[in-house]
């Protein structure tokens, strides 16, 4: 367990290091959500969030926080981003499931990896939540969840930490609250 934790560590550290020298060397990222804030409106960016948030989580959550405190009303576009990322994960969920039913995805995921899903059906709950507040690829997780069968309501229950997320990140990033 102190191992695993240890290397869970050690890689946040990593990400949160490449984060900072991408930013530094590469792209200001600053400057990269201004230019997107400015050229893109808010139905097509809430969208792109939302197909972000459905498939893979390209876009992060961060970004658009950051971009909420621009808005008119900072509290609630935060409460409605928060609420297209849950939604996005009830969605994802569903394309777990939907995906369950394909013969290729049988094959070669649930059979092979019997021991690995069943695992996941044992600490399925934990991964959720480490999931919604951290930067792991949330929408990934859900469709995982959904792929294993995980008990919708245990996961709908367990998701809504997704919201602790956006009101930490707000509290800590503009003194929201």
């Amino acid at each position: 367990m102190r191992r695993n934790l240890l290397k869970f560590m050690v890689s946040i550290a990593a990400v949160l290091g490449l984060f900072y020298a991408f930013d530094t060397w590469i792209v200001d990222i600053d400057a990269a959500v201004k230019w997107i804030t400015l050229t893109l409106n808010t139905p097509v960016l809430l969208g792109l969030f939302f197909a972000s948030e459905v498939s893979f989580g390209i876009i992060t959550p961060e970004l658009l926080i950051v971009w909420a405190d621009e808005t008119i009303k900072p509290r609630w576009m935060l409460f409605f981003l928060a609420s297209l990322s849950y939604s996005a994960g009830i969605a994802s969920y569903f394309i777990g499931r939907f995906l369950r039913t394909r013969a290729i995805i049988k094959n070669r995921v649930l059979e092979r990896h019997k021991s690995t899903l069943d695992q996941l059906r044992a600490y399925g709950g934990l991964l959720i939540i480490l999931a919604a507040l951290t930067p792991l690829p949330y929408p990934i997780v859900c469709q995982l969840c959904g792929l294993n069968r995980f008990p919708f309501k245990h996961f709908v229950v367990l998701t809504l930490v997704r919201f602790l997320r956006f009101g930490i990140y707000g509290l800590v990033l503009f003194d929201l609250f």
